[in-house]
């Protein structure tokens, strides 16, 4: 398997230098960026699982970045590190697609732990891009209304309760459509379905 690529975005140089150690012995190819520009300049053309970025730098911020990232490369994934938090940057931070958002000085155990998490809910997204929903559709004679519950299944991960306030139906006709799809793919509950999918064992 590919390690994954991670784009550290640090002024600091003592930490940022201590950080890409500690990834890189966490087995991730690490690239660095001292300033917005040159962190700008590195996401483009390059294939990024994870973009790491401090929220204050010497010629902009984080958000810069992140905005960056949601318009040329919505699928990287963006932990922002600061050690000047407030609600108001942390609120905005998230809002503008980060995955996490740490306050510095943090343990290596809390970055791990988000850049662990971040790496495989990118690639979980990466492959269920790839489901082909007609195919499915076709292959197991699912109506309409079945496979959009199906594509609500693995590509959200709605609830029962949630899809029924999308599909504005009930939340038993959203019960009875899921014992159908359980009954014609072979599988007894959502978790089944969504790993049959991902896993490909439905070709």
């Amino acid at each position: 398997m590919a390690r994954a690529r991670v784009l550290l975005v640090e002024d600091e140089e003592i930490l940022r230098t201590s950080l890409a150690l500690f990834l890189q012995r966490g087995g991730y190819d690490v690239e660095e960026a001292v300033d917005e520009k040159s962190a700008l300049e590195r996401l483009d053309g390059r294939d990024l699982n994870l973009v790491i970025t401090d929220l204050f730098l010497s010629d902009g911020n984080g958000f810069g970045i992140m905005k960056h990232i949601q318009d040329r490369c919505p699928d990287v994934k963006c932990i922002v590190i600061t050690g000047h938090a407030s609600l108001d940057s942390a609120i905005k931070a998230l809002r503008k697609g980060a995955f996490d958002y740490l306050l510095k000085p943090f343990e290596y155990d809390e970055l791990k732990d988000a850049v662990e998490r971040a790496v495989a809910k990118q690639s979980d997204e990466r492959v269920v891009k790839k489901v082909d929903y007609q195919e499915i559709g076709r292959r197991f004679e699912l109506t309409r209304k079945e496979l959009l519950v199906t594509k609500l299944v693995i590509s959200e991960g709605l609830s029962n309760d949630e899809m029924a306030e999308k599909l504005k139906i009930s939340k038993n006709t959203v019960k009875v459509h899921l014992r159908n799809i359980f009954k014609k793919m072979g599988v007894e509950s959502k978790t089944a379905l969504t790993t049959m999918l991902l896993s490909g064992n439905s070709r």
